[in-house]
């Protein structure tokens, strides 16, 4: 467990100078190749696994800063913006603290249909950090089920 996440958050770290993209992630001692994560290009926001969630589940996201964010104590924002055009918002708690990753759900409901989210992480030092993921090309169905 303690590889995977490692391999991940080093996946997450790694710089790219693509859009926002399928990474792959490789452990060379690994027998079967783990499905891969949804990145932006800096790889900062990236949609990591399916989870339960009611009835049709959730995905989550992880959103790595820099600095120390304060996503335990004050809830991370994020606004997602329809193909359409819509327009909504949301506020999560994390439900995990990773180093300097935020790691919480948003109901799929949510993201079906959806070209953009775009979050605001709360940080102990400052505001807030904002950044964004365009769902693009995404396809839940090639995430893994329950990675974290």
């Amino acid at each position: 467990m303690i590889r995977r996440l490692a391999v991940l958050i080093a996946a997450w770290l790694a710089g790219a100078a693509h859009a926002q993209q399928w990474v792959q992630l490789t452990d060379p001692l690994a027998f079967d190749k783990p499905p891969p994560i949804w990145c932006n290009a800096d790889r900062s926001a990236c949609i990591v696994s399916r989870q339960p969630f009611g009835a049709d589940g959730a995905v989550r996201v992880a959103l790595t800063v820099p600095g120390t964010p304060d996503c335990r104590q004050r809830r991370t924002r994020y606004v997602y913006v329809k193909s359409s055009g819509e327009r909504d918002g949301d506020l999560t708690r994390a439900p995990e603290l990773l180093g300097n990753s935020c790691l919480f759900d948003i109901p799929i409901n949510q993201i079906e249909g959806t070209r953009l989210l775009r979050f605001s992480v709360p940080m102990l030092t400052q505001n807030s950090v904002v950044m964004e993921l365009s769902l693009e090309g995404l396809d839940v169905n090639r995430l893994a089920g329950a990675r974290l």
